[in-house]
């Protein structure tokens, strides 16, 4: 099959047309709503295993968690916009950190099962500072990447949660309500002012 030729006009058109997407994505108004996706939905889910834990004193609750691969699910599959899309080198050096980091989740979550049927012992409650971790690495990289300081220093405090976890070592149900915190930091509070920055220009 021969390849379309496409004449001049067409082509300063495609070049407007991928100049005006980065500019566009330059503000990433569409992943500060991510951002905030994500981490309004990590609260509400810290909020409800919490009080779940606390007025039932059952432990097994916090598979609840397993809600956070909903908004994963959600932006990388069904959420998704159909048609043609042009993707910039921006988008695609934010979607390659984003798949490294959601790989650490489910790799993970795999090591946690794998390793805990070969100790005897499968203990999710790992996952919990790891999952502030990874999530803190990404979302500096992405401040990095899009120069946004508050999107690069503001997951460092996030760590504080993560590191007290790993010190006490021993799982209670703070821990829930220290998760959905972390989030409130590191992404939530980032976003909006960002985002207020935006509408301000």
């Amino acid at each position: 099959m021969e390849d379309k030729k496409i004449n001049e006009m067409e082509s300063l058109e495609l070049i407007s047309d991928m100049i005006r997407k980065t500019k566009s994505e330059a503000s990433m108004k569409q992943d500060y709503n991510a951002f905030l996706f994500y981490g309004y939905f990590t609260m509400l889910v810290s909020v409800t295993v919490w009080l779940f834990t606390l007025f039932t004193g059952e432990r097994e609750y916090a598979f609840i968690w397993f809600a956070m691969f909903i908004p994963y699910l959600w932006t990388n599959f069904i959420g998704k916009q159909k048609g043609v899309e042009v993707v910039t080198y921006l988008k695609s050096s934010l979607g390659s950190i984003w798949k490294v980091i959601g790989s650490m989740f489910g790799l993970t979550v795999i090591a946690i099962v794998a390793i805990g049927v070969i100790v005897g012992k499968i203990d999710f409650s790992l996952m919990m500072p790891l999952s502030i971790i990874y999530a803190g690495i990404g979302t500096s990289m992405t401040g990095l990447v899009i120069k946004e300081k508050w999107f690069v220093w503001l997951p460092l405090m996030g760590l504080l949660a993560a590191v007290y976890m790993l010190l006490t070592g021993k799982y209670d149900n703070s821990w829930n309500l220290l998760f959905g915190l972390s989030f409130l930091v590191f992404m939530v509070i980032p976003a909006h002012i960002v985002r207020s920055k935006i509408q301000e220009s």
